[in-house]
């Protein structure tokens, strides 16, 4: 199965209203990491004290960035037949389709959510937000809210997953899997 775990800082929680600022991408053949990108991004709107906060992304750091347009159809490359992975996927899967929209490019992917994978092949820990889960699995800290970081940690936590239950059950959890010609090539 080949992987993009993604990781994406917003500046806030509305894809229709709010832009990505940082994105962070780990390409995964199974369990190889053969790739990774990142790169801040200008949002072309404030970043909110919460979210600057939060995040430690500012102003000063994504002035002279490209905005989004400009490194879509090179997202696109990257992320092409392959399954969207995140830490809660729906948010950052939203984002990015809302982006790739106001690119022009279609994007629907299958996606596997690794809250959602993780409660089910270890179930019963504490917590299962990234640094908690991390934690409870023994792997090494990371700078949190930080894109590629936060997108490593979940590709660690994907291994993780296959390692414990196999490709094949982790395939199940995937959802939008609406092309079964697709789902084959994946």
């Amino acid at each position: 199965m080949r992987f993009a775990v993604v990781d994406l800082e917003t500046t806030g929680g509305r894809p229709a209203e709010c832009r990505i600022m940082e994105m962070g991408i780990v390409l995964m053949d199974g369990c190889e990491v053969v790739g990774t990108y990142q790169t801040l991004i200008d949002p072309g709107q404030e970043i909110p004290p919460f979210i600057r906060n939060l995040t430690g992304i500012t102003e000063e750091m994504v002035s002279g960035q490209p905005q989004f347009s400009s490194v879509a159809e090179h997202v696109s490359e990257l992320l092409k037949d392959r399954i969207f992975v995140a830490h809660n996927v729906l948010f950052d899967c939203k984002f990015m389709r809302a982006e790739m929209k106001r690119a022009a490019i279609p994007y629907d992917p299958p996606r596997l959510c690794t809250v959602k994978l993780s409660r089910r092949v270890f179930p019963g820990l504490p917590s299962y937000s990234l640094h908690k889960l991390t934690e409870s699995l023994g792997l090494a800290d990371f700078r949190h809210h930080r894109a590629l970081d936060d997108a490593m940690a979940a590709a660690e936590i994907l291994k993780l997953a296959i390692a414990k239950v196999g490709e094949a059950a982790v395939f199940k959890e995937v959802k939008n899997m609406s092309n079964p010609k697709k789902a084959k090539e994946l």
